[in-house]
C-alpha cells in the first residue's frame, strides 16, 4: 500500500522529470544550431516574443495556451509537452523500479 509520503515523493520525482524535460527541449533545440543553452531567454520561434515564466510551466502552459503562442497565436510544436511528459514518466518509472538510495 502506498502512503502519503511515498505519493509525495512520486509527485516530486514526476515534477522534477517535467522540469528536466523542459531543459532537455532547450538542449535539443539549441545545441544543433550551436546556440547557448543559457542565454538568450526562451522565445517564440514565430514572433520572437520573450516568453514569461507563466509561459514556461512544463506541459501545463501548453494545455492552458491550447498549443498556441500567447502573443502571436501561432501553433507550438507538440514536441515540447511530449519530451517533458516522457522525461517525467521515465523518472517516475525508474524511481518505482529502483527507488532512491545512496
Amino acid at each position: 500500500m502506498i502512503d502519503f509520503v511515498q505519493i509525495t515523493v512520486i509527485l516530486l520525482i514526476f515534477i522534477t522529470g517535467l522540469v528536466l524535460g523542459s531543459f532537455f527541449n532547450v538542449v535539443i533545440c539549441r545545441v544543433p544550431e550551436k546556440k547557448s543553452i543559457v542565454a538568450p531567454r526562451s522565445s517564440c520561434p514565430s514572433c520572437g516574443a520573450v516568453l514569461q515564466p507563466k509561459d514556461l510551466i512544463p506541459v501545463f502552459s501548453y494545455i492552458f495556451l491550447k498549443g498556441r503562442c500567447r502573443y502571436c497565436k501561432s501553433p507550438i510544436s507538440l514536441q515540447y509537452p511530449v519530451v517533458e511528459l516522457a522525461a517525467a514518466l521515465m523518472f517516475t518509472a525508474i524511481y518505482l523500479k529502483y527507488g532512491i538510495s545512496p
